[in-house]
């Protein structure tokens, strides 16, 4: 599936946004980093750029990850969307919000390069 898809990836560090866009850039895909949800949000709901899969982080100042996703649903009910977390998600798959983020796979933090090329070539095929 590599080569194939977009990937928007929304992480509120720096560093690990510009690692991600650049692990993925090498796996094949094209993608595009945001360290503010908010704006991601502006970026895709603008539509200039056709995205296969959402990376997001659950943790984030004015808007967490799942916010994100139950966004993006609004105008997107298709796309692929993976919550990344280092935190236990139990309690928040529970919500309301998360039914509506309806998030496609939970990948807990810390996780291995290997192991995250795995879950999103599993995802996109899905």
């Amino acid at each position: 599936m590599s080569g194939s898809a977009s990937i928007l990836v929304v992480e509120d560090e720096k560093e690990l946004a510009s690692l991600s866009k650049a692990f993925l850039e090498r796996m094949g895909y094209d993608a595009v980093a945001f360290t503010d949800p908010v704006m991601a949000l502006e970026f895709f709901k603008q539509g200039t750029k056709k995205f296969s899969l959402i990376l997001t982080d659950l943790r984030m100042p004015e808007m967490s990850g799942i916010e994100l996703a139950a966004e993006i649903r609004k105008f997107n009910d298709r796309i692929k969307i993976i919550l990344i977390t280092a935190f236990m998600v139990e309690d928040l798959m529970l919500s309301e919000i998360y039914k509506l983020a309806k998030i496609d796979q939970i990948v807990q933090k810390p996780v291995k390069i290997a192991a995250l090329r795995e879950i999103i070539d599993t995802v996109l095929q899905q």
